[in-house]
């Protein structure tokens, strides 16, 4: 056992001495060097260059794969928004005033001023994006912990958590967040869409999301099974293009084949008529017509 190890360990490295390398399955595959066969003995080599030559040769029929662009998870192509965040204006009013806004309408333009959003934090700006999206959504004036309205809340803090990853997209906590929240919300809108289909078409159609369950086959990216579909499609391109080709001739043959047809229909009924046979076929009238 001893014996035959070493004898391995000598074999293997000879062959790197020699510039052959130990490939997968017992192939050994050669560096592009020029290197020395042992004794004579051929040992069979993979050209790595010919997979270049392959894909140069479906270049040359127009068939090119690119790599799709990665697009994260937490971006709103992947999560579904399709608008940004309505910012309300400057002139509203604080969460906390708005009861008494019939007071506020007789302060001067500076009180009146400092009271509104203008002068106010991130997060009075956000309660009031809240409040606005509430009143549409809730199903009475106390509705606070229906599903539509949670749905409509977490699509608030999506859109500002977006917003704020676009600028800075090293926070990885802030990411890892707001993809905690887009997986929430999905699994809250598939249990609505499960409990209440008419309700969940009018959320989405309310928030302006896009719901996109998960595929039921999920298959990687892979360049050679792209290939293989790109050369399909572009075979059947060619078989189309090909077919119409032969299409159009056949329409520009139509009119003298039925000519000639017709001459030839004639002269066969005038034929069986001087023999005195009946006329075994039937001659088209702009034929006899012009006879």
């Amino acid at each position: 056992m001893a014996f035959s190890l070493r004898l391995a360990g000598r074999c293997i490295s000879g062959a790197a001495r020699y510039g052959v390398h130990p490939g997968f399955n017992g192939v050994k595959t050669t560096s592009l060097v020029p290197f020395c066969k042992p004794n004579g003995v051929n040992i069979p080599a993979i050209d790595q260059r010919r997979h270049y030559a392959m894909r140069l040769e479906l270049t040359e029929y127009g068939i090119m794969w690119r790599r799709p662009k990665y697009v994260p998870s937490w971006q709103p192509e992947k999560s579904g928004d399709l608008e940004g965040v309505k910012e309300p204006e400057l002139s509203t009013p604080n969460l906390k005033v708005q009861p008494a806004k019939d007071v506020l309408d007789q302060v001067d333009e500076v009180t009146r001023r400092l009271l509104s959003i203008e002068f106010s934090s991130h997060k009075e700006n956000l309660k009031i994006q809240r409040h606005e999206l509430c009143k549409k959504i809730q199903r009475h004036q106390h509705d606070t912990g229906s599903m539509e309205v949670a749905i409509a809340m977490m699509t608030i803090k999506i859109r500002n958590l977006q917003k704020e990853t676009f600028k800075c997209k090293k926070n990885i906590v802030q990411r890892c967040y707001l993809q905690e929240l887009i997986d929430r919300r999905k699994k809250t809108l598939k249990h609505l869409r499960r409990m209440d289909y008419k309700r969940f078409e009018w959320l989405i159609g309310e928030l302006n999301i896009i719901f996109r369950p998960p595929p039921r086959y999920y298959r990687w990216v892979a360049r050679k099974a792209s290939l293989k579909k790109l050369v399909r499609m572009r075979k059947r391109e060619i078989i189309h293009k090909k077919l119409n080709e032969y299409k159009e001739s056949l329409e520009s043959q139509k009119e003298p084949f039925l000519k000639e047809k017709a001459e030839t229909l004639k002269w066969i009924a005038e034929t069986e008529k001087s023999l005195g046979l009946p006329v075994s076929v039937t001659v088209p009238e702009a034929a006899s017509s012009s006879a």
